[in-house]
């Protein structure tokens, strides 16, 4: 069932020895968005209540039956019931069938029925998946009672949906204050005219002889108290949290600001997963193209222990995890290859066309070592209802790391409903946790306005994460951009490995899952490792002769430092990555400002337009911590509508553009420098107090008290 805040409850019947623990849904009032949720979460619940069982001839759905409630104007109109519908049927997204109960009211809010919809019942949307469709008259509540057994048998039976169209009327209007008659007249005539549907049962009862004019007295007397009596007692309830799904229990809330623990794992343990992540049993015959390009590179790298790419450092976070118990669930359009080919987590035989995952033929090193399972979801092409799905999956098991991957980052777009109503406000509304990883790949490579962005700045205005950094608020969700292949290993662990769960938006790279210069060693991942919210410049040999910082975040880290050390001054730049974007890591990134403290010169630098990317909410965060009198520079496109041009010749241009003018006027910033420094000197040799040039170069970071009193700590 779906309601705006939902509490479980367990019901106990005559004749049933065991009782029936009903699980509502949290709903965000989207018009049936809960229906893949639903689906995803009873899937979920029925898998682990069947490993709970050790249940060795487990079909999906002997445990839960999923019951869903609709309206017929939003059955009939609301993409995310076709959506759904759709892959109700798919090996990775059946929970066993879903009873769908369609209260069909006739009358959409305020609008008739011959207007919400082209077919003739509000039911024919799921003729397309080959259910049956029961239609049954509320006025007739025994017959309503034989549609719902009849559903659930065949259910039980064919582990399909089934959809029950209960045709009936809305007595009163939308709502308290709606007049249902100004609209539909005709019909409230009618309405109002005739006897409600329990009264009329009532009286057909009595005329039977099955019930007394008393008894029904009785009943009702004892049914109207026993309201009375509860509304009575709303007033004085003291509502306790939410029943959650097993497994919550060991997790928690943070009290305290989050701090980076260590996440790294042995690299000899590292090694023989990444071996084991190409390796495959002698009856699947591997694509020579893979065996070449795939296999071959990483168990070389692998054996050197360096140069190690995204996809080989994502099979490595996925196997540790494994090996330690968790399970991993991968979603998305052409995931088990990987958009851009570079992932092949599931192997096509290309005689038979098995798949193979070899992930999941790891050996355990004991008996009673419990190994995951990795699933590889190739979902089918849409974006709400799957992203909806992960949702449940990960709100019913926390121990599962949930992800969903986009094949490009801007088709999130389709889910914003899930995005906006659930993951990342549903612990506001509901205290309902998730750890749902967003994949998102993000950059701008010439694919043009549609397969360049995943809306960094839709997701960061999203985030609870206070802009004057006074206040140490529980990030609601986190946003990053990591720029190194052990970066993302660390994330991936990180996002199960805590005792709370929040969900992860990366994103995700593109060009440089290939990128020579983007790749991580395995001591990277090795023990004592961990995510970093802020890179420093690995290239900076003296901070003091630093005299402009860039901050960046994401893929351009790599075109800048290209063009750093090309040019004859880049030693006075030093180039800072933001990999953490909210919650905005201020403390890591006062700690690496803070050491150039002869930089006067601050500047936020971009590939997307101004009104897009990080920019507009990185800037007043960074501004709120550099010293007096010291403002931040932004380079990068100027506005825009569209995410970027769709010619790449001119999107290649304004890239050149953006790049050099990062370097620009650096002449004028290094000779500040060298006067500033003979001036200090010819001060020092005559004994006379500081000049005016060093007193406006010398930063008073330490003013910045609420960040430098944490700064040693990191």
């Amino acid at each position: 069932m779906v309601v705006d805040l939902a509490k479980s409850a367990t019901l106990n019947y005559p004749g049933i020895d065991s009782p029936i623990n009903v699980d509502i849904l949290c709903n965000a009032c989207h018009l049936d968005s809960g229906m893949p949720i639903g689906m995803g979460k009873s899937r979920t619940k029925d898998i682990n209540i069947a490993r709970a069982k050790n249940n060795q001839n487990h079909t999906i759905g002997d445990h839960v039956l999923p019951v869903s409630l609709h309206g017929d104007s939003s059955f009939a109109g609301q993409g995310i019931v076709a959506e759904s519908l759709g892959m109700s049927g798919l090996t990775h997204f059946t929970n066993g069938g879903t009873v769908h109960v369609i209260i069909n009211n006739q009358v959409g809010y305020t609008t008739p029925a011959s207007h919400t919809r082209t077919t003739r019942y509000a039911s024919d949307i799921a003729k397309f998946v080959d259910i049956p469709i029961i239609h049954v008259n509320g006025d007739h509540p025994e017959e309503l009672a034989r549609a719902a057994r009849t559903a659930v048998a065949y259910r039980q039976k064919f582990r399909k949906d089934v959809v029950i169209d209960v045709w009936t009327f809305r007595k009163r209007g939308h709502n308290e204050l709606d007049e249902p008659s100004f609209t539909q007249p005709a019909m409230y005539k009618r309405i109002n005219s005739r006897k409600s549907i329990p009264a009329m049962y009532e009286d057909k009862l009595i005329e039977s002889g099955e019930l007394t004019r008393e008894k029904a007295d009785k009943v009702r007397k004892q049914w109207l108290e026993s309201l009375n009596i509860a509304f009575a007692d709303s007033f004085s309830c003291n509502p306790v949290d939410p029943t959650r799904p097993p497994g919550w229990s060991k997790l928690g809330a943070p009290h305290e600001y989050p701090t980076e623990e260590a996440t790294g794992v042995n690299t000899n343990e590292l090694s023989n997963i990444g071996v084991k992540s190409v390796t495959t049993s002698e009856s699947v015959t591997v694509h020579p193209r893979i065996e070449r390009f795939h296999i071959k590179p990483r168990l070389k790298k692998l054996q050197e222990g360096a140069g190690l790419d995204w996809a080989t450092a994502e099979a490595l976070a996925f196997g540790s995890l494994l090996a330690e118990g968790y399970n991993v669930r991968l979603s998305g359009q052409d995931v088990g290859r990987g958009t851009f080919s570079q992932r092949h987590a599931m192997l096509v035989c290309q005689e038979t066309e098995k798949v193979y995952v070899p992930l999941n033929h790891m050996d355990a090193d004991s008996q009673e070592q419990r190994m995951g399972k990795l699933e590889v979801v190739n979902s089918n092409l849409c974006e709400g209802a799957v992203v909806g799905f992960e949702y449940g999956v990960s709100v019913e098991d926390p121990f599962t790391l949930a992800i969903w991957e986009a094949q490009f980052g801007d088709f999130y777009n389709n889910s914003q409903t899930m995005f906006d109503g659930y993951i990342v406000s549903g612990e506001t509304k509901w205290g309902q946790q998730n750890g749902l990883v967003l994949l998102l790949p993000h950059g701008f490579d010439g694919g043009g306005p549609d397969h360049s962005s995943c809306r960094l700045e839709r997701h960061l205005q999203l985030s609870n994460d206070p802009v004057d950094g006074h206040t140490d608020a529980m990030p609601n969700i986190y946003v990053t951009y990591p720029t190194t292949p052990a970066q993302f290993f660390h994330l991936l662990r990180r996002q199960v490995k805590r005792n709370f769960r929040k969900p992860l938006i990366v994103a995700a790279p593109k060009t440089m899952l290939r990128l020579a210069s983007a790749t991580s060693a395995l001591n990277e991942m090795s023990p004592g490792t961990c995510f970093k919210p802020v890179l420093d410049d690995p290239t900076t040999r003296d901070p003091h002769s630093v005299k402009r910082v860039m901050v960046v975040s994401g893929k351009l880290y790599y075109d800048l430092a290209k063009l750093k050390n090309e040019n004859p001054l880049g030693e006075h730049v030093a180039i800072v990555r933001v990999e953490e974007l909210t919650p905005f890591p201020r403390r890591e990134l006062f700690h690496v400002l803070s050491r150039y403290d002869n930089a006067t010169d601050f500047v936020w630098v971009q590939e997307e337009p101004r009104n897009a990317g990080a920019y507009a909410f990185a800037a007043p965060r960074i501004k709120s911590m550099l010293p007096q009198h010291t403002t931040l520079r932004y380079v990068g496109r100027s506005e825009h509508a569209a995410t970027c041009s769709g010619v790449e010749t001119q999107q290649a241009a304004e890239h050149v553009q953006l790049t050099t003018e990062a370097f620009d006027g650096l002449r004028g910033l290094v000779a500040d420098l060298v006067i500033d420094s003979i001036a200090t000197q010819h001060e020092k040799q005559h004994d006379k107090p500081a000049s005016v040039i060093s007193a406006s170069v010398s930063h008073r970071w330490a003013s910045r008290a609420v960040y430098a009193a944490h700064s040693s700590d990191h």
